[in-house]
């Protein structure tokens, strides 16, 4: 199955907070205050992709 627009922007959400937990596990904090930015760009960016995608299809 080729992985789709939608998809990838998903799997690298998924991927950011899979990160995430393991800088959390060995306590970087100001690193993982870097990611929730991240996180927080990937996902507002993500929405607005996902909601033109679906407005499209």
């Amino acid at each position: 199955m080729p992985a789709t627009l939608r998809t990838t922007l998903c799997e690298i959400r998924d991927d950011l907070h899979v990160l995430r937990r393991m800088v959390a596990a060995r306590g970087h904090i100001e690193t993982i205050q870097g990611i929730d930015a991240l996180i927080g760009v990937a996902e507002a960016e993500a929405i607005k992709v996902i909601r033109r995608i679906d407005r499209a299809g």
